[in-house]
């Protein structure tokens, strides 16, 4: 019952962070499309095109593979909070005052676990809540995925310290669902969080003798990979299917993204603007003054304390050397690091590493708080909760309010800049380059005499209609890109397509087109499995109905 009550404060005390966000209309952001993917989501539920991957308007019309590699987890979310009733604008701001309370929470669990104090728990978990990186999520750039992956990382340590310690039950499956969810929320944030998260796992093994506990670790793993591998095996199989050198070039190369230690460690700067070549970044940037000096108190304390706490200490300093680990990678010195492994560069900006850096610096935060004992430890919590408030409260605001519903945003160029926006990112490699115009509603004629009917239909990942032809041969071309697994039939039967019918074009969009023979030809298209789509399903299938057998057989490996 105290821990509800504490709970309770602890939800209180986080409302001030969102509550700005509990008016109609939504917050002006730098990624303003989070509402747009979950319209395109819907058209996917529309159509029982699950899991969705390919999505209508997006790419001016003509279609793309979006959730075929961008994170589609919180975009299921956001489409069910819609499907009860909720605008899309305001389904996205559900997602995150979400992400503020399940990230609180999730930190006073974890926090209640390693320590007996709650109020060491509720003051660690402001720590983490008010970050200036979470503010710059939220308010700024509008990151989601991101935002929503940082409420799922003290639910992967907490699970990892509760099957170490025995404490409760059910934690293998707790840690699956916990790595499952990262790994469908944000694909980045999984590359970089797993290492930390073995790190944790590794130390607490170590320190616990409790090596035989690493193949519940193996389950726990198999369960989450398992439940995403519908998203994940494509995403690593068929990555050579698009262009990426959007994302990693231009305004996106990690080398114009580095920060100086001004802005990791003393500038208090918030604006709502870019990350630049050089300092003149106008937006935060920071680790966080109070995260970091805490932080520095813990490992002081972690040396003064050491023969009395040898594994805390222990702790402590793993944490703090992971913690300037990632720090150091958003430091120009790290670049030799960068520019060693390839892989890197999709990051984008060597700041994402904030994310990670934030939240060990909480739990480190949290160490060095929970070293105060009586009234010097509410003095310390006084100090800090108003130092947070003084420093980063004012961050937790829109800098501008658009008083707007779904209807405005969903019609007219309000529709087409959604349509636009990233218009190269997962652009198939069958188009040269993005198109420059709107997709037409109908299939283009580019030789021969033909009729095509004006209830020709398009839905998430399929097009149909009638098309009859007078002339001896006529080549069809349709409104929407040639993909792998792509296949169009013309009165039932499998006919072959290219997209290389560029004619009347000003470069290729690599469209599906097709040769047809006179006569009437009714004419389906539609992006179907391929192998590695068809393997990724079936694993999480048989992860989805093998999980509660195996609880049922086996269950006390769950205790």
């Amino acid at each position: 019952m105290k821990r509800y009550i504490w709970i309770i404060a602890l939800i209180l005390l986080i409302l001030p962070s969102f509550i700005t966000l509990l008016r109609p209309g939504i917050h002006n952001i730098q990624d303003n499309m989070q509402y747009f993917r979950i319209y395109e989501m819907q058209k996917c539920f529309d159509d029982k095109q699950i899991p969705c991957r390919w999505v209508p308007d997006m790419g001016y019309g003509f279609g793309y593979p979006l959730f075929l590699y961008y994170s589609p987890g919180p975009y299921y979310l956001g489409t069910l909070f819609h499907n009860i009733g909720f605008q899309y604008i305001d389904s996205v701001k559900i997602l995150f005052i979400g992400g503020f309370l399940i990230s609180g929470i999730g930190m006073f669990l974890l926090l209640s676990s390693l320590f007996s104090n709650p109020k060491t728990a509720l003051i660690g978990s402001l720590i983490y809540v008010y970050a200036p990186v979470r503010a710059v999520q939220v308010y700024v750039r509008g990151s989601l995925g991101e935002f929503l992956a940082m409420a799922v990382f003290p639910f992967l340590f907490l699970f990892s310290y509760r099957i170490i310690k025995g404490i409760g039950k059910n934690n293998i499956l707790w840690l699956g669902l916990a790595v499952f969810s990262l790994l469908v929320t944000h694909n980045l944030m999984s590359l970089a969080f797993f290492p930390i998260l073995g790190a944790w796992i590794i130390l607490l093994l170590i320190q616990e003798k409790k090596n035989k506990k690493i193949i519940d670790f193996f389950w726990a793993f198999l369960i989450g990979i398992g439940l995403a591998s519908f998203y994940i095996v494509p995403l690593v199989f068929e990555r050579g299917y698009i262009h990426l050198e959007s994302m990693i070039g231009g305004y996106f190369d990690y080398r114009q993204h580095f920060v100086n230690l001004y802005q990791l460690f003393i500038s208090n700067h918030f604006g709502y603007g870019s990350s630049y070549l050089g300092s003149g970044d106008d937006l935060s940037l920071s680790v966080g003054q109070v995260q970091w000096v805490l932080g520095l108190m813990a490992v002081i304390l972690a040396i003064k304390n050491y023969k009395k706490s040898k594994k805390n200490s222990i702790i402590i300093f793993v944490l703090a050397g992971l913690s300037l680990l990632t720090i150091f990678l958003i430091h120009q010195r790290s670049s030799f690091i960068w520019n060693k492994f390839s892989f890197m560069a999709m990051f984008q900006f060597p700041w994402r590493f904030l994310v990670i850096s934030t939240f060990l610096l909480s739990l480190l935060s949290s160490y060095a708080i929970n070293y105060f004992k009586g009234k010097w430890q509410n003095i310390v919590i006084v100090v800090v909760g108003l130092s947070l408030l003084f420093l980063y409260g004012s961050f937790f605001r829109s800098q501008k309010w658009l008083n707007i519903n779904d209807q405005q945003l969903l019609t007219g160029q309000e529709f087409l800049k959604q349509q636009t926006a990233s218009i190269f990112d997962y652009l198939p490699k069958s188009a040269i380059l993005p198109p420059n115009h709107q997709a037409p509603e109908l299939p283009e004629l580019i030789e021969g005499d033909v009729e095509i009917f004006t209830d020709y239909q398009k839905g998430s990942n399929w097009q149909a209609g009638k098309i009859i032809v007078y002339s001896e041969t006529a080549i069809i071309r349709l409104p929407i890109f040639d993909f792998p697994g792509m296949e169009v039939t013309d009165n039932g039967f499998k006919i072959e397509i290219n997209h290389d019918e560029c004619r009347g074009l000003d470069y290729c969009f690599g469209q599906v087109s097709f040769k047809l023979n006179e006569g009437i030809h009714q004419i389906n298209v539609k992006l179907k499995s391929t192998l590695p789509r068809k393997i990724g399903d079936l694993i999480s299938l048989v992860t989805l109905v093998s999980v509660p057998i195996f609880m049922i057989i086996k269950k006390k490996k769950f205790l």
